[in-house]
């Protein structure tokens, strides 16, 4: 049994207050925010029971039955936020009760069977709240300047004037499947596991499919070098859902839309690793390893359906490690990744001047909104395409009772393939400490951390008129 209470906090929403500029003065539309509650202290605990059990079956082949079960129990209270609609401009932030339990189960063999060891896992897991879901109302749809109100605003919106849940818990039910064996193979040691899992929100009877496996293989060439061989693969799948949206502008002149469509899961994905690394040991003091690897994920729906993108990373490292008995000890490693077609957010940041493209799609000549969908013109990402990592660290014990650590760790990335941005981020981080312990009873440790970040990339402020 462990406890832990987490303090979270209040967003006093204080950099949410903000109101558009005409000519000499502030007016129009304005975005205004409400804390119910603001000398809340949000807060909750979680409880964690766990219990694990092994029983011998059989001495022979090993046979042994495990089950483990866990409960996890969070109780306290905690920060919700509402965002009414565009022509409000809105926000609410209201206090919520926690009360959420979560259950695990889990069961299974382990045996030796041929020289190998293996063994099978049954999972099911539970995840539910017993609280209502948080209310929150929604204000008429006005005219955001003139503050009128007629049936053309309350045409274009999903739904105004009413009393709505939001930010609602799922309830989960997951199942799951894993396979490991592990043994001689050859003049190598194998190692896999393979697991199935499938994944239900019983609130909207979506379901998510998810196979995962991974396999290393560890072989001694000589006395002094050794290869490690490693392969990862994972294939997730989620339910397809439809949308069904009220018609824009029923029973309005002009232009009428329907905009219905099914939402497909950016998550849908096969995704691939291997690696290879070579450790060899020069002398009794000194180890060199090298790792080179590969990575493809393979999106099925993202950003367009059927046709999503595939992002490919090679990775290499190198390192030495010197050691020097137990006073002096040394290693400097450096890794560097090569990244083609990183995740993006497809639709776009930056949009066109809007006013020399778009026209009115109707006769009442109205121009809208979502017609600016069309004026995006930059994929965003703050992915990079090319990173740079070294550390280097120092331990050296001039007495048996006292110790001094030195550590130096920096990282540059970027990403310079974009038309319109050019991302770069920048780290340094030197650690030092020294601990000295004059006897077995008293210990004295100090140290200090610096770190400098540096980061350049796109900003976008979204207000009002885009």
């Amino acid at each position: 049994f462990r406890s832990f209470t987490r303090q979270l906090g209040q967003d006093l929403l204080a950099n949410m207050e903000t109101r558009e500029w005409l000519g000499t003065k502030p007016g129009g539309k304005m975005l205004t925010h409400e804390i119910t509650d603001p000398n809340a202290d949000y807060n909750y605990t979680q409880r964690e029971i766990l219990t694990r059990m092994s029983l011998l079956l059989a001495r022979k082949n090993n046979l042994r039955l495990v089950a483990a079960h866990r409960t996890i129990l969070e109780n306290g209270s905690e920060q919700k936020i509402a965002s009414n609609h565009c022509f409000s401009c809105h926000l609410t932030s209201q206090g919520t009760k926690v009360d959420r339990r979560s259950h695990q189960v889990e069961a299974g063999l382990d045996g030796t069977f041929g020289g190998y060891d293996a063994g099978y896992r049954f999972g099911y897991r539970t995840y539910r709240s017993e609280v209502p879901p948080a209310q929150a109302y929604y204000d008429p749809a006005v005219h955001p300047v003139l503050g009128t109100a007629g049936a053309e605003f309350g045409s274009r919106v999903i739904y105004d004037d009413t009393t709505q849940a939001f930010s609602v818990e799922p309830r989960i039910e997951k199942f799951s499947h894993r396979i490991r064996i592990r043994g001689e193979a050859g003049p190598g040691r194998l190692a896999g596991t393979l697991t199935y899992s499938r994944t239900r929100n019983k609130g909207t009877d979506l379901a998510a499919d998810a196979w995962v496996g991974s396999a290393t293989y560890t072989i001694p060439v000589s006395d002094n070098t050794r290869v490690i061989a490693r392969a990862t693969g994972q294939r997730l799948r989620a339910d397809d859902i439809f949308i069904d949206l009220p018609t824009f502008r029923e029973g309005r002149p002009g232009f009428q839309g329907d905009f219905d469509f099914t939402r497909y899961s950016s998550l849908d994905r096969a995704d691939g690793s291997a690696s290879v690394q070579v450790i060899h040991r020069l002398n009794s003091r000194m180890v060199v390893s090298a790792t080179a690897g590969f990575r493809r994920i393979d999106r099925y729906d993202y950003p367009v359906v059927g046709d999503g993108t595939t992002t490919d990373r090679f990775t290499g490292q190198a390192s030495v490690r010197y050691r020097r008995g137990l006073k002096y000890s040394t290693s400097l490693k450096y890794r560097f990744e090569k990244t083609s077609d990183p995740f993006v957010v497809g639709k776009g940041l930056f949009e066109r001047n809007g006013s020399q493209v778009l026209g009115p799609l109707g006769a009442d000549g109205f121009v809208f909104y979502f017609q600016r969908e069309d004026l995006r013109y930059q994929p965003i990402t703050t992915e990079p395409t090319a990173r740079h990592d070294a550390t280097w660290s120092f331990n050296w014990r001039p007495t048996k009772r006292t110790n001094l650590s030195v550590t130096v760790r920096a990282s540059y990335d970027k990403n310079d393939d974009l038309d319109s941005l050019d991302v770069k981020h920048w780290s340094v981080r030197p650690n030092l400490s020294l601990s000295y312990t004059p006897d077995p009873r008293w210990s004295f440790t100090g140290g200090y951390t610096y770190q400098h970040y540096t980061s350049r990339g796109p900003v976008a402020v979204a207000l009002f008129d885009g």
